[in-house]
């Protein structure tokens, strides 16, 4: 037996002085907790009561009680009726003990609320409730009439304990409650109480009436139904009981026997007589077996633990009155019990429907449509109420009907907060999915231009187009006709990102092409350079000149057709035709300068040219921007040429060494076009390298940015985008190391990076802002909801 007795109500007095009244005092501290637990609040409740004259044995009867509780509710087990006990046990549970002082003051409840689930699917709890003996030498009598007035107003099975007979005065106890009734059945026309059943303690007279049920049934119709003569007053009163009770028994117990009376005496049921042993195991199942069990009921309905509550705190301000309450007065505490909750019930309706309309997984709602559901709602909550058993006049009703519209008006704005919120929730997911769908998007054309293949132009434009669609009904996807403006607003932003990206993927994609054209001049060049070679013996003769340049001017052309030229097409045909152009160029001087015999000033010439292409071959050890490598060329050239100026010329004609000038400055600006190639191509290989440092870079940034969360706040974002800011931009540092570097390209796009990133930042920490106020707006409506409860629970402000 694991519970315990609670004293829920005790007598006490109103100060310290001699011949201060007694007041009622009630244990909310241990009786709040024991009736809104979560495993019983909402079941219907059963409440089984034992009143009567002092040391009669109500609690010695209740232990027993408890006996069959365990066994039947806890343990499941009573069919073979072991459930009294061993012979030697002794009887323990409320306090009891034998003699002539009572043991038992105010009311008690048993801690342990018994469950059982009908197979109907009806769930109940089972209270058992101790009270104090009536008329003892130490209480009032208003002391005894307020305890005995109160359990049989709290319960629904009161079991009035009588010792050897039914008196008049035991009657005269009821008259209070049978005028009680009479009220109460004017309002509802329903009995106010379920079940009255008498207990006779040590019957007297078996030989006249048998022990048990059938005994009991034939006395109690003697006493209610009796044809003689009696007193008005008591045959008035007889006839307003049999209306006030749903159900009147009667049952006769015998002696438990003389051992009772020692002092020893611990309720072994070694010592008592087997005829009243037996009548126990008929009794007790008779009252607190599952199909005898009676509900709680107030004016007809059914009553829930957590409602008894309210009731125990109503009855309790009635009786601890100065004087004895009238049973107006009680009727009046039992109507504002029975309409409090009905009216709590429908505030719990609206309360119910407008969380449904506002739950997280449901749409934001127009404040027009908000407010009209608010007030058909209302409306429904107040026909709920409406439709219920409630008790009173119209009069005293209106103030339920205000305060169920008070509690909707009230609870309205908190509901709308909700619903506000979710505008700024809306907000932060659009700006998420917005960010989303731009990475969705860079990892789709990352993962297409992989490598170093160009796409014409037409080709890409489609690419782009059909990517861009699909992002755009991934982000359509997440739309909702309540929040269309703002996810208009953002579609729009989201637009116009992509369109910025189309214009960074389309210069990726044309720098492709310039890598192409560069190395198609690269090899152009060397081609070019592979002719010069095979030509250099000029000390040849005609015939053997024309032979030679015939093959080198093949192996030139096989060697630059197997360069690959997809996408530039066209170019790739200029610069064969221009390779065709100066080879033949180049032959024909050769032959000229054969045939005049100009071999001296053929090496000179040579010479200078040699002089220029070791000056651009220093120069070219780096990676040089075009203007710096045009300013190089124009410098040596200049050089050059002022070195052919200072030749004699033999005895030839001006126009001659003018020729052999120009012809100069066209074999260098020749030398130059190849190491411009040469180093375009470096360039354009360092512009792709950055591309890619900077993408990978990117990344790093973004990996842990796309890990926080819509609700991480402003300085979670800036932390994480502090680190992995640092990380990225080491990274892309590490293209300092590369051999053919350029500072001015390096430079350019780590600008762009560093935008790229701040861009970032700033669509991630507006999305933290958002989230912060969607975060605060939650707070204040859970603070509210939190103080809202507290009140409607403990009936005062909350602790601040």
């Amino acid at each position: 037996m694991q519970g315990k007795p609670i004293q829920i109500i005790s007598i006490g007095n109103e100060d310290d002085t001699s011949g201060s009244r007694c007041i009622l005092e009630l244990n909310e501290a241990e009786l709040i907790p024991m009736l809104i637990d979560e495993k019983v609040k909402d079941r219907d409740v059963c409440v089984i009561s034992v009143a009567g004259a002092f040391r009669k044995g109500k609690s010695f009867l209740l232990d027993f009680f408890l006996r069959y509780m365990y066994a039947r509710y806890v343990d499941g087990n009573v069919s073979d009726n072991d459930w009294l006990g061993g012979d030697e046990e002794p009887l323990k549970g409320f306090s009891w003990r034998g003699g002539s002082k009572r043991d038992t003051t105010g009311i008690l409840l048993w801690s342990d609320i018994f469950l059982y689930d009908y197979p109907t699917g009806e769930k109940v709890a089972i209270i058992l409730m101790d009270t104090q003996g009536t008329f003892d030498c130490e209480s009032t009598m208003k002391d005894c009439a307020n305890v005995f007035a109160l359990s049989t107003m709290i319960s629904s099975v009161q079991i009035f304990n009588i010792q050897s007979n039914i008196q008049k005065d035991d009657l005269q106890h009821l008259q209070l409650f049978t005028e009680y009734a009479r009220i109460a059945m004017e309002d509802t026309g329903k009995k106010p109480f379920q079940k009255l059943q008498f207990l006779i303690r040590d019957w007297p007279n078996e030989f006249e009436t048998p022990y048990g049920a059938i005994g009991g049934k034939l006395l109690l119709e003697t006493i209610l139904n009796s044809k003689e003569k009696r007193h008005e007053e008591n045959e008035q009163l007889c006839e307003n009981l049999k209306t006030s009770f749903d159900e009147i028994n009667c049952y006769l117990m015998p002696h438990p026997g003389l051992t009772v009376q020692k002092p020893d005496f611990q309720g072994c049921l070694k010592d008592l007589q087997d005829d009243f042993k037996k009548h126990l195991l008929d009794l007790i199942p008779l009252i607190l077996a599952p199909e005898n069990l009676i509900i709680k009921e107030i004016n007809g309905e059914k009553l829930k633990v957590a409602h008894l509550l309210e009731y125990i705190q109503l009855y309790f301000e009635s009786f601890n009155s100065k004087d004895f309450p009238e049973p107006t007065t009680i009727f009046k505490a039992t109507a504002e019990a029975n309409n409090q909750i009905h009216a709590t019930n429908a505030e719990e309706l609206y309360n119910i429907k407008m969380k449904q309309l506002t739950a997280p997984d449901q749409p934001y709602i127009d404040e027009a449509e908000l407010k009209k559901k608010h007030e058909e709602y209302m409306s429904q909550s107040i026909s709920d109420f409406e439709n219920k058993p409630i008790m009173g006049r119209a009069k005293f009703i209106q103030k339920y009907y205000n305060k169920i519209k008070n509690y909707a008006s009230s609870h309205f704005t908190q509901f709308a907060k909700i619903n506000e919120a979710k505008l700024a929730l809306a907000e932060l997911n659009y700006l998420n999915d917005k960010n989303s769908c731009i990475r969705s998007f860079e990892k789709a054309m990352d993962d297409f231009f992989i490598g170093e293949a160009y796409t014409p132009l037409d080709e890409f434009k489609k690419i782009m187009e059909n990517v861009k669609s699909k992002i755009l009904q991934k982000f359509d996807s997440k739309r909702t006709n309540s929040t269309e403006k703002i996810h208009t607003r953002i579609r729009k932003e989201l637009v116009e990102d992509l369109d910025k990206l189309y214009t960074k993927y389309n210069h990726q994609n044309e720098m492709k092409l310039a890598s192409i054209k560069s190395y198609i001049n690269m090899e152009c060049a060397e081609a070019k350079k592979l002719y010069d070679k095979l030509m250099n013996n000029s000390e040849q003769s005609i015939e053997a000149l024309t032979k030679a340049h015939a093959g080198a001017k093949k192996q030139a052309l096989e060697m630059f057709r197997k360069v690959p030229h997809v996408g530039a097409e066209d170019f790739f045909k200029d610069c064969e035709n221009q390779l065709i152009e100066k080879t033949d160029k180049k032959f024909n001087s050769i032959k000229e300068c054969i045939v005049n015999k100009q071999q001296y000033l053929q090496l000179q010439f040579s010479q200078l040219k040699m002089n220029y292409e070791n000056l651009m071959k220093e120069v070219c050890k780096k990676v040089l921007t075009n203007d710096n490598l045009l300013s190089k060329h124009e410098e040596f050239k200049g050089k050059v040429l002022e070195e052919f100026d200072d030749l004699t010329n033999n005895g030839k004609s001006v126009n001659y060494m003018v020729e052999r000038r120009q012809k100069l400055d066209e074999d260098i600006e020749e030398i130059f076009d190849y190491y411009k190639s040469k180093n375009d191509k470096s360039l354009n290989e360092f512009v792709q390298k950055c591309i890619s440092t900077k993408r990978q870079a990117k990344n790093v940034l973004m990996e842990p940015l796309e890990n926080l969360s819509m609700f991480d706040s402003v300085d979670d974002v800036n932390s994480t985008y502090n680190r992995a800011f640092n990380e990225a931009l080491d990274l892309y540092m590490e293209l300092q190391d590369l051999i053919s570097f350029n500072q001015e390209t390096f430079d350019e796009y780590l600008s762009e990076l560093r935008e790229e990133f701040e861009a970032e930042l700033q669509r991630i920490t507006r999305r933290a802002e958002v989230g912060e106020r969607v975060k605060n707006a939650a707070k204040t409506v859970l603070l509210t909801v939190v103080i809202v409860g507290f009140v409607a629970i403990f009936k005062v402000p909350p602790p601040i």
